[in-house]
């Protein structure tokens, strides 16, 4: 079984340390024969500060770090079929890992949640190994809800910052009333309702150009569902807000040494 230790960095906080941090790393790397213990550091670091521009379903080139492209596939995959952005974003990231190296996405708002997502890179660590392991958490922009009073209103902020998220309502807006764009917008919300298994209809509001409709239409069917999930798992609507996490995607960075 692989052994491992664990170091965590927070994209959001430390992003500005990084390259300061690189550079430490490369100051007290063992000279030839001393300690070969693994680390991921440089790594993780190198997620956070290669920056890449990467082509998604609809043509676009989508600018952003290896990390960032990553968590912005994990929440995609939710909501809307994110095979080619994610095997391109993929490719982009092995080209700037070496072979030793195994990375876990995953981004779940709160335990148990029955939207979340998770998928890997590269292959697992061999058995009896030293494994070094570094978490990287990427803000999302999904903010944690502040109303904290019932479970009722915990799924309803929930909901809706993450609807929010995957349909900005000005930008979707503007893309309704574009002819070019307004068929990719429609396919997305349609996407989103039959992938999140809603089974509701925003053609209305769609066909309207309101996306701020379609947005509540969207939330409201899925407040329900996390809602129940909320009861289910936490004893105490406090207790669930505390264990919130829709603003977070982790990326795990393993690395080991032949």
């Amino acid at each position: 079984m692989a052994r491992g230790v664990s170091t965590v960095l927070d994209v959001t906080v430390c992003l500005l340390l990084i390259s300061a941090a690189v550079a430490t790393l490369a100051a007290v790397s063992p000279a030839d024969g001393g300690d070969q213990s693994p680390s991921a550091d440089a790594t993780a670091a190198r997620l956070a500060t290669v920056t890449a521009a990467v082509p998604t379903a609809d043509g676009r080139l989508q600018h952003d770090t290896l990390a960032g492209h990553l968590a912005t596939a994990a929440v995609e995959n939710t909501a809307q079929p994110t095979a080619e952005y994610q095997r391109n974003t993929r490719n982009e990231t092995v080209a700037h890992v070496d072979n030793r190296t195994f990375v876990t996405v995953v981004w779940e708002p709160f335990r148990n949640a029955s939207v979340s997502s998770r998928f890997t890179l590269g292959a697992e660590p061999p058995e009896h190994v030293d494994v070094a392991v570094t978490t990287l958490t990427v803000d999302m922009g999904v903010r944690p809800p502040e109303r904290r009073s019932s479970f009722t209103a915990l799924a309803d902020a929930l909901a809706g910052a993450y609807v929010d998220r995957l349909f900005p309502p000005e930008r979707t807006r503007a893309a309704l009333v574009d002819s070019r764009a307004a068929p990719w917008a429609i396919s997305r919300y349609r996407t989103a309702t039959t992938k999140l298994g809603l089974g509701i209809d925003v053609a209305d509001p769609i066909t309207a150009a309101n996306a701020r409709r379609a947005n509540r239409i969207l939330a409201s069917a899925l407040a329900a569902r996390f809602e129940q999930s909320l009861r289910a798992e936490y004893r105490t609507p406090e207790a669930a807000a505390a264990n919130v996490t829709t603003d977070e995607v982790r990326i795990v960075v393993r690395r080991w040494e032949p």
